[in-house]
């Protein structure tokens, strides 16, 4: 018989509502063991901005009792560590990636590509090597503007669910479409019904006509509990209505969730599946301010303290070795870490031979089975990059043995209380600024109470060096970061008011062209990429959280927006296009000093603390601030896309900034 390893994302719940059976080919099993181990069965809940205390385990609130009975069947991951955010976690898994190596932006369904790499071999394709029946349902989140980015058509026998990010629970509508789909075309007709209870029934269906000879893969990623806050009466009246609005909702959306998981496990038992399954429950980030609890931990969802990063999480089901049930495992380990641990069970090697092909980022996943499973007690996991500049917020850090060193402004700072949130304003208006960086003690502080940065300045000194190398060593996935029209049209046209891929398969088509540039000005192309011009990143949702009239600067393409003219006064740079000349590019600093907040490079007001061209050794520099330049971002494949970043004026990139007055684009 063999186990099944079951996965399941909380970001919506599934109960009962009566889904088309799906046909299901089931492949002929040629060889289902490791040496004379049976394959297990691997399912995934994945469950969508679920606090660390929105469960009845960590809390005494919720009303959990199925995944509660789950996690005291298993063992519990005390040190379990996502991303900040949707997209780039769900990437991470994915791709076997930690997120600065894959993707840290997330795209809303007009976006072209964005997700994971199309060169980055997905751990269903990996699974399948082993003869894994492989399904996903739910939230995708990983890609979608062209067919081959669809999960089909990345390892997965079968696909239910929403391309993008969020949407309504009841209808299934993001932004004026309908979002869901069915393996390759849109879900017309199954639209309408409370997502959770559609994706619960038609796992009980996977799981009904599944042939139990063969090894199964269910990534399972719910919509609950991301906004809006919905959920059916027969949850929410599980509360007292005296409890605040926004709680009472979350909290009914996880009993929702809850009640799929029971289904679904029970599904498993009749089967004759359970005994042989390994059972993985996780958020994909922390909870969110407004509704979720993170308690003890401090901050929320979109930070970089503990309740936004450090996950809700345990392993369960038969498979999972009867030492470790009622454990608690104190070792530190990141969603991408499953991808090594899953190949390891199957019996495959989980190098990703095709992206080293490409030059893309080889994977950074560990094999945590060892730990899991009781052989050890340890993590090989002792460095997790949090995250860099370029994604949202633009804050960065990273965690190294028992330090975490933050540099940024960190908003959602606060502390919360066992029952959270009370009112609206009740976790507004706490931030702190962390510059230069701040620095705690994880192990002996995981609250995060105590800034020790002034203490040990030799620590403070090496994280920093160690997030200069992470933001060196960033990799986003290609894509376009403002809106496609043409993807509303082919929803419209083709799939008649549902969202789709509508680029063909391949690299991202560039954006629609841009007017004439401008015939005063400059193009600035550098050296190691001639084609490329330094730009104005537009619609950049990357540093609002900073100031919304902030825009990044990037290379892309050369055209009306990659104009640039010199300040005669200041010898400062400016667009020609879109900006004045008192709009100059920059880096964040506080008080006009040489105290730099990012290391991104912006277009800002910063009046004589631009950045400024020097001719003589063709560099960005930062005037006044020693020996800073503007330099290019990655070392992974060409430029397009990167980002100007702050680094020592001696490093090769620094120099080869050519002016180029000329209009051809």
């Amino acid at each position: 018989i063999l186990p099944i390893l079951l996965l399941v994302m909380l970001d919506g719940l599934a109960l009962s509502l009566l889904v088309c059976c799906c046909a299901l080919v089931v492949s002929t099993v040629v060889d289902v063991s490791v040496g004379d181990k049976a394959l297990p069965h691997i399912v995934y809940f994945l469950v969508d901005d679920l606090g660390y205390a929105n469960t009845g385990f960590t809390n005494d609130e919720p009303l959990t009792p199925n995944i509660d009975e789950l996690a005291s069947q298993g063992a519990i991951l005390e040190s379990f560590y996502t991303y900040k955010f949707c997209s780039p976690s769900r990437s991470s898994f994915l791709s076997g990636r930690l997120p600065y190596h894959v993707n840290e932006m997330n795209q809303p369904p007009n976006y072209p590509a964005g997700g994971v790499d199309r060169n980055m071999t997905m751990i269903s394709e990996v699974l399948k090597r082993s003869n894994y029946s492989c399904h996903q349902l739910g939230k995708w989140h990983a890609g979608m503007s062209s067919a081959d980015r669809l999960p089909i058509n990345r390892g997965f026998d079968s696909s239910f669910g929403y391309l993008s990010g969020s949407e309504d629970h009841f209808r299934q509508i993001r932004s004026g479409e309908v979002d869901l789909w069915w393996n390759n075309q849109p879900a017309y007709g199954l639209n309408g019904t409370y997502g959770t209870f559609m994706y619960s029934n038609h796992s009980i269906n996977l799981i009904k006509d599944h042939n139990p000879a063969q090894p199964l893969f269910m990534y399972i990623a719910f919509q609950n509990v991301h906004v809006p806050l919905q959920v059916p009466d027969m949850f929410l009246d599980r509360y007292n209505s005296s409890i605040f609005s926004p709680r009472r909702h979350c909290l009914g959306m996880i009993s929702a969730v809850d009640d799929a998981i029971g289904n679904i496990t029970a599904a498993l038992k009749e089967a004759n599946l359970f005994d042989n399954t390994l059972i993985i429950f996780s958020s994909d980030n922390g909870g969110p301010s407004d509704h979720a609890n993170n308690y003890p931990f401090r901050g929320a969802k979109g930070t970089l303290f503990e309740g936004g990063i450090r996950a809700v999480a345990f392993v369960a089901g038969g498979y999972l070795p009867k030492n470790m049930i009622g454990q608690k495992i104190p070792g530190r380990m990141h969603i991408a870490d499953w991808y090594s641990t899953f190949a390891y069970l199957v019996g495959q090697d989980p190098t990703d031979v095709k992206a080293q092909a490409a030059n893309l980022p080889p994977i950074d996943s560990f094999n945590m089975w060892p730990m899991l499973s009781g052989q050890n007690y340890t993590s090989p996991r002792n460095t997790i990059p949090l995250a860099t500049p370029f994604g949202t917020l633009n804050v960065t850090g990273i965690i190294d043995g028992p330090y975490k060193f933050l540099r940024g402004f960190m908003d959602n700072s606060y502390f919360p209380g066992i029952h959270m949130p009370n009112s609206s304003a009740a976790w507004k208006n706490q931030s702190i600024s962390c510059f230069p960086g701040c620095l705690f003690n994880i192990e002996t502080d995981p609250i995060e109470h105590m800034e020790i940065s002034a203490q040990y300045p030799e620590i403070v000194t090496r994280m920093a060096a160690l997030t200069d190398e992470m933001i060196a060593d960033h990799y986003q996935s290609p894509g376009i970061f403002h809106a496609d029209p043409d993807a509303r049209s082919v929803a419209e046209e083709k799939y008649h008011g549902f969202w789709g891929p509508w680029q063909p398969s391949g690299p991202p088509l560039p954006p629609p062209p841009a007017p004439p540039a401008p015939s005063s000005g400059v193009f600035l192309r550098h050296s190691s990429a001639p084609t490329l011009c330094i730009t104005v990143q537009q619609n950049n949702e990357t540093l609002f959280g900073v100031d919304g009239n902030v825009l990044g600067v990037v290379f892309g393409q050369c055209d009306a927006y990659s104009k640039w003219a010199i300040d005669e006064d200041t010898n400062t740079i400016y667009n020609v296009q879109i900006a004045l000349k008192n709009k100059k590019v920059s880096f964040l600093h506080q008080d006009q000093s040489c105290d730099i907040l990012t290391d991104v490079a912006v277009m800002k007001n910063y009046h004589d603390m631009g950045v400024i061209y020097v001719a003589r050794t063709r560099t960005l520099q930062v005037p006044g601030c020693g020996n800073q330049c503007a330099t290019p971002s990655t070392k992974w494949g060409d430029l397009r896309n990167a980002t100007l970043i702050l680094n020592d004026c001696s490093v090769s990139s620094a120099s080869g900034f050519i002016l180029d007055p000329s209009n051809v684009q």
